[in-house]
C-alpha cells in the first residue's frame, strides 16, 4: 500500500474566523443560536431550564408566548430574577405567560391523499399490502399547517414561519426537520402526494433565501446550525417524477446559495502527496449550551472551565448538526474506557457522508443546469464533482479495509472504526472513474460490511459496534442508514450486492412491520437484537410516528415489493429467507458454470 504524507490546511472561513477571534480561558465570549432572550440566551431561559420542570427540555422553547416579549421579561424581572424560586412557583410563571406546545398549528389535511397508489399493486403480501396502504394514511396524521399569527406575531412564537403545510417527523419532533425530510419525501411520492411535496420544496427555497441556509429544524433555536444538505436530492427527485420545469428553475438559486454556505463556513483543505483537497466538516459557531436539551448540556459540561465548556457546547452542537446526536462515531478514541458524550471531538472530524453528500449535490447542479441549458454553469459543477470524488478517494478510501472512512484532523489519519456512513460514497454516487474500479470497490465493501460482522443481526444494520448509551451507537439501527447500505447495494454492478440488498431489505420492512403489528407505531430506531422493538438511549425517549421511518419502508415497497414477505413459516427466522435465495442463486450459477465449461 503506498505511503501518504498528510498535511492539514485550515481554510479562511467564517468558522475558523470566529473561533480566532475568542478570547482566552476565563473571557470566553458566548454565541448563541439566536438573539431572543427568551428562547436562545438570558436569566429567563437559564432558570426555566434549569429547574427541569420538564422531563424534555424541548417542551419549554416550544412554547409560545401570551404577551409580547418585552412584557414577560419585564414580569420576570420582577417575580423570579432576583429571588429565589421552586419549581411550583416557576411554573406557574409559565403557565401564566406561555403556552403549548403545538398551539401553533391549524388543523390541516394534505389535499393530494391517494387510497390507493400505484406502488401497492407490486406488492405481492397482503400484510405488506396493507401495511403500505396504512402507512400512506400516517401522513394525515403528521401533517402541519402553521397559523398566521406566527407570520404576524413571530416574536411570541420560536416556530418560523413557511406558508405550506408539511409533514413532522412525530413526537417531540413538532417542526420541519433538515434531513429527515428526504426521506419523508421518498415516502410521500410513493404515495403520489406530488403536491405536499411541491410545498415542502417552496418552504426549503423560502428559509434559504431569508437564512443563506437551513437550518436543523425550523425553529428560531436552530437558527445557527444545519444538518445534512439534502435538499438537492429532494429536489432531483421530485422532478424525476413529476418532470415539474417551473420548480427545477426555482431551485436554482436557492440550491447554489446553499451550497456557498457550505463552501465558504464549513470547509476545510487537506493536502495528500502534494495535492490539496478541498472537502467540508459540520462545525457550527454556537459555544452555549443547546436551548432545546438547555440542562442536559449543562450536565455534560460538568465542572469545568469556561472555556472547556464552551468548546464541549460548539462540539456538541457540531454533532447535532450532524444529524448522528449522539454517537461514539464523534467521541474521542484516547480512552476506549471513557467514551462518554463531553469527549465528543466532531470539529476535528472530516465526514465521509457529509462529503458525500455534498459531491451528489455538486453532480446533481451540474444535471440540472444542463436540463435548464446553462452549459457553463454545468461544466462548472461537473468539474467540482470530479474534483470531489477524487479528493474522497485519495483522503477517505482505506485500501486495506477496502471502505471509506472519516479522517481525524490532530492525527492526520483515517478513523478505523465501523459505520454505516462509510458506504455512503456508493450511495451519493461519488466513488471509482472506471466502471471496473467502481466493481473493485462494491466488493471490497462487501467484503468489509462481512468482515465487521455487522450482517448477522435480524433487527437491522447496526449504527456502530460500540454500546455506550448514546442512541445512534449499537444496539440501535436507524432507517436513514438502513436505507443508504440497502440502496447502495441494490444499485451496484455485482449480483452478490443484489442479493444481500434484498436479504437487507427483508429484514428490515419485517422489522418494522412486526412492530407495527404489535403496536399500531412506527418507531424513530429500531433495536438489531429484539425483532419490532424499539430502540433506545440518548437525552430523549424514543419518538413514534415517524417520517423518515413511513418513507424508508414505503421506498423499499415500491423497489422490492414482488418479493418481500412475512410469511416466516419456511424458514427458522424472517432474516434467512433471502439468504437461501443467495444460496440457491449461488448453486444455479455455479451449476450453469460447470456445464459450459464442460
Amino acid at each position: 500500500m503506498m505511503t501518504r504524507m498528510w498535511t492539514f490546511l485550515t481554510v479562511p472561513s467564517v468558522v475558523a474566523v470566529l473561533c480566532l477571534m475568542q478570547p482566552s480561558a476565563g473571557d470566553v465570549v458566548g454565541i448563541h443560536p439566536c438573539n431572543s432572550q427568551i428562547y436562545c440566551q438570558g436569566p429567563l431561559l437559564d432558570k426555566i431550564q434549569m429547574a427541569r420542570i420538564y422531563r424534555d427540555s424541548k417542551t419549554f422553547v416550544d412554547m409560545n408566548l401570551k404577551e409580547d416579549p418585552v412584557t414577560v421579561l419585564q414580569a420576570f424581572d420582577s417575580t423570579l430574577a432576583n429571588v429565589p424560586s421552586n419549581k411550583s412557583q416557576i411554573q406557574a410563571f409559565v403557565d401564566q405567560y406561555f403556552e403549548g406546545p403545538g398551539t401553533e398549528f391549524e388543523e390541516w389535511t394534505p389535499g393530494d391523499y391517494v387510497e390507493n397508489p400505484a406502488f401497492l399493486a407490486k406488492v405481492k403480501d397482503n400484510n405488506l399490502k396493507q401495511f403500505g396502504k396504512s402507512l400512506c394514511e400516517i401522513w394525515e396524521q403528521l401533517g402541519r399547517k402553521i397559523k398566521n399569527d406566527v407570520r404576524d406575531n413571530q416574536e411570541r412564537y420560536s416556530l418560523l414561519y413557511v406558508e405550506n403545510p408539511f409533514i413532522v417527523p412525530g413526537g417531540r419532533f413538532r417542526e420541519t426537520y433538515y434531513w429527515d425530510s428526504l426521506w419523508v419525501v421518498h415516502g410521500l411520492l410513493r404515495c403520489e402526494m406530488t403536491q405536499t411535496v411541491r410545498g415542502m420544496l417552496e418552504n426549503f427555497f423560502f428559509i434559504i433565501e431569508r437564512h443563506s441556509f437551513i437550518p436543523n429544524g425550523f425553529r428560531v433555536y436552530y437558527q445557527k446550525r444545519s444538518q445534512p444538505p439534502l435538499l438537492a436530492w429532494m429536489v432531483e427527485s421530485y422532478y424525476d417524477v413529476s418532470r415539474d420545469m417551473d420548480a427545477l428553475v426555482r431551485s436554482l438559486a436557492p440550491l447554489e446559495r446553499e451550497y456557498q454556505f457550505w463552501m465558504t463556513n464549513r470547509s476545510v483543505e487537506v493536502q495528500v502527496n502534494g495535492k490539496t483537497h478541498t472537502l467540508n466538516q459540520y462545525n457550527t459557531v454556537t459555544n452555549t449550551p443547546r436551548p432545546e436539551s438547555y440542562a442536559e448540556d449543562v450536565e455534560t459540561a460538568g465542572e469545568t472551565t469556561e472555556e472547556q465548556a464552551s468548546r464541549i457546547y460548539s462540539n456538541i452542537a457540531s454533532a447535532a448538526e450532524s444529524g448522528w446526536d449522539f454517537s461514539s462515531r464523534w467521541f474521542s478514541r484516547e480512552d476506549e474506557s471513557n467514551m462518554r458524550l463531553n469527549t465528543t471531538v466532531i470539529t476535528d472530524i472530516i465526514p465521509v457522508d457529509l462529503n458525500s453528500i455534498l459531491c451528489r449535490n455538486e453532480k446533481l447542479l451540474a444535471r440540472f443546469y444542463n436540463i435548464t441549458g446553462d452549459e457553463v454553469k454545468s461544466r462548472y459543477y461537473s468539474e467540482r464533482y470530479e474534483q470531489r470524488k477524487d479528493a474522497i478517494k485519495e483522503v477517505m478510501w482505506n485500501q486495506e479495509k477496502g471502505v471509506w472512512q472519516d479522517y481525524y484532523i490532530p492525527d492526520q489519519s483515517l478513523r478505523d472504526y465501523f459505520f454505516p456512513s462509510n458506504v455512503f460514497p456508493m450511495y451519493a454516487d461519488c466513488y471509482g472513474t472506471t466502471d471496473a474500479e467502481r466493481e473493485m470497490m462494491e466488493e471490497k465493501v462487501v467484503s468489509y460490511l462481512q468482515a465487521q460482522n455487522v450482517l448477522r443481526y435480524d433487527g437491522g444494520v447496526p449504527t456502530s459496534l460500540s454500546n455506550t448509551g448514546q442512541q445512534w451507537d449499537l444496539p440501535n439501527a436507524w432507517p436513514p442508514l438502513q436505507h443508504v447500505i440497502i440502496t447502495s447495494l441494490a444499485e451496484g454492478r455485482r449480483n452478490q450486492s443484489k442479493a444481500l440488498a434484498l436479504e437487507l431489505a427483508q429484514r428490515w420492512v419485517y422489522t418494522n412491520w412486526l412492530g407495527w403489528k404489535n403496536t399500531q407505531h412506527m418507531f424513530e430506531k429500531y433495536d438489531v437484537d429484539n425483532v419490532g422493538r424499539r430502540g433506545g438511549g440518548g437525552e430523549y425517549d424514543s419518538q413514534t410516528g415517524f417520517g423518515w421511518t413511513n418513507g424508508v419502508v414505503l421506498d423499499l415497497l415500491s423497489r422490492h415489493g414482488d418479493t418481500l414477505t412475512t410469511d416466516t413459516s419456511t424458514s427458522e427466522a424472517p432474516a434467512n429467507m433471502p439468504s437461501m435465495f443467495i444460496c440457491v442463486f449461488l448453486f444455479v450459477h455455479t451449476m450453469f458454470a460447470v456445464v459450459l465449461y464442460r
